[in-house]
């Protein structure tokens, strides 16, 4: 049982939850639901649809599950609205080429439909579209180089894991730059460069991540580290510990503990990382994705900003915006110097795997700058992909979902403006 609020503000439809619900479909539970019009069936459906309305503020109850995900392109919009001087807010939008209309491409390997002639932004960090894409590819390339680094050089696997101590006072920013610092005079130590040597290191693949809980944001990092021989010696993990406690000092950053400042794992935990990484950035592989331990990844910020949630007496619209704004520029991986050759994989910059949607992909149909701007306007540009899916699948062009859903949304459009 659970209690919702229905209502219109501004002529939006909005649906907001009070307290916690359960998701039946997953069996999870929520604080929040979002009312997001559900894919079009019919043109029933699409005349008792309405964009996206927000009102109300929601105190984050810390204890639950997790949101259920909106669309990553509604979370885009909501993104550029945060952000508004960000390349996030012309990406899938802006076109390429002026002189052309934008067009609708099929990849058909991949059964999916996409914009063609739009601007990309590549940014991993504040565009859920190109997080989704970018994260998958890079993924990729981390599962490859562990399998390459195991048959073709006989070599073996250790992730290490730093984090230290913070308080919700600290800013983002400043903390990356201590991390940053702190990062740099523990590897830089001689005896941490005998241990790593001891231990067989060859290479390392070092990944950023960062979530907001309640003791404020936790920027932590995630090393893969490539061995030539199989380490035993798990003595020296409480020295490394030390080493690091001493480097976070140096770097004003607030000690962690011994316990929780450095951890060290095996191959096992190195496979489990790089199958899952990058999952809290995706917004489509799984309803409920949520930062571990009751934290909040940032696009869970981006979320609850949606009905302007507070957490730790902050909204979330100011914590992604701090985020936004702390993170750019910032690289998500870092390979050691040589080791993408040496492992065959492939240089490729965020923008590029963004843009490889083109690949093998044949055109569908070109949309006209009045159509695209209802799309937007109603934040329909994923669901207008979706049915042209389906229309795909179904052969039925001209009269089929996609072509109904402009025709309702130009028949809005008439009547908003009194015609």
């Amino acid at each position: 049982f659970f209690w919702v609020v229905t209502g219109k503000k501004n002529g939006l439809t909005v649906l907001v939850t009070l307290q916690p619900v359960m998701n039946i479909e997953k069996g999870m539970s929520m604080n929040t639901f979002y009312g997001v019009n559900p894919p079009l069936s019919s043109d029933k459906s699409v005349k008792n649809s309405q964009p996206l309305g927000i009102f109300t503020k929601s105190q984050v109850n810390h204890a639950t599950q997790g949101f259920q995900r909106v669309h990553e392109f509604i979370l885009q919009d909501q993104s550029a609205k945060l952000l508004p001087r960000e390349r996030v807010c012309n990406c899938l939008k802006k076109r390429i080429d002026k002189t052309k209309e934008r067009d609708v491409k099929y990849n058909e390997s991949r059964k999916k439909a996409h914009w063609s002639n739009v601007q990309r932004c590549g940014s991993v960090w504040t565009c859920p579209v190109c997080a989704k894409q970018i994260t998958e590819k890079r993924r990729s390339e981390l599962s490859q180089a562990v399998f390459n680094w195991r048959k073709h050089h006989q070599g073996f696997m250790l992730l290490l894991t730093l984090t230290f101590s913070h308080s919700s006072f600290e800013s983002l920013r400043s903390l990356m730059e201590r991390q940053k610092k702190a990062y740099k005079i523990f590897l830089e130590t001689t005896k941490v460069k005998e241990i790593l040597r001891k231990m067989g290191v060859k290479h390392k693949i070092r990944s950023f991540e960062v979530t907001y809980g309640q003791n404020g944001w936790h920027p932590h990092f995630h090393i893969l580290m490539f061995t030539d021989h199989f380490f035993t010696e798990y003595d020296l993990t409480d020295t490394l510990t030390q080493l690091w406690i001493k480097a976070c000092l140096k770097a004003g950053l607030s000690a962690p503990s011994m316990r929780h400042g450095l951890d060290l794992r095996d191959g096992t935990y190195a496979d489990q990382y790089v199958s899952k990484w990058g999952l809290e950035h995706e917004m489509t592989k799984g309803h409920t994705k949520k930062g571990r331990n009751g934290s909040f990844t940032p696009f869970d910020l981006l979320q609850g900003s949606m009905i302007e949630a507070e957490f730790n007496g902050r909204s979330f619209k100011s914590l992604y915006q701090e985020y936004g704004v702390s993170t750019k520029g910032a690289r998500q991986l870092v390979w050691s110097r040589g080791l993408k050759a040496l492992l065959g994989i492939e240089e490729k910059t965020d923008e590029e795997l963004a843009e490889e949607t083109e690949q093998d992909a044949i055109t569908m149909r070109t949309v006209d700058d009045f159509a695209f701007s209802l799309l937007c306007h109603s934040q329909k540009r994923h669901e207008f992909l979706r049915c042209l899916e389906r229309d795909w699948e179904n052969g039925c062009f001209g009269s089929g979902e996609a072509e109904q859903l402009l025709i309702v949304l130009v028949e809005a459009e008439i009547k908003r403006l009194g015609g």
